[in-house]
């Protein structure tokens, strides 16, 4: 019997974790990102699984930009959490420039793919 009791209670608990964890920020505009401001510029190259500078944390404040320039020896993706899902394909020898801007507060990793590589971690305080 007690397990009936606690049910209903449990299922209200996984549904409240659920809808927090669920929350993401309203993707930004081509203008809001353009418009924000460029706190940091960093340049990055990975080579097999070699990343120049080493992986590093970048503090950005909430609102501000990271300018990202990331040169590869391969094809590959490049993915940031935290920043509504910014994504941008890396060619081989060209390098490919991303604007993130930080819109909640939190640590969050930019990483390759192919390998999968965390090049950096950006603290949005």
């Amino acid at each position: 019997m007690r397990v009936n009791r606690a049910l209903p209670y449990a299922i209200g608990l996984l549904a409240l974790f659920g809808a927090a964890s669920c929350g993401s920020p309203e993707a930004l505009s081509p203008e809001a990102i353009a418009s924000a401001p460029v706190a940091r510029r960093m340049e990055i190259s990975v080579s097999g699984t070699a990343i120049t500078p080493p992986p590093t944390q970048v503090e950005l404040g909430v609102g501000q930009a990271l300018e990202l320039t990331v040169t590869v020896d391969h094809d590959d993706e490049l993915h940031a959490h935290g920043f509504n899902g910014a994504e941008a394909d890396l060619k081989a020898g060209k390098p490919t420039t991303v604007k993130l801007v930080g819109t909640e507060s939190g640590v969050f990793e930019v990483e390759t793919h192919d390998p999968a590589l965390t090049i950096l971690t950006v603290a949005v305080r």
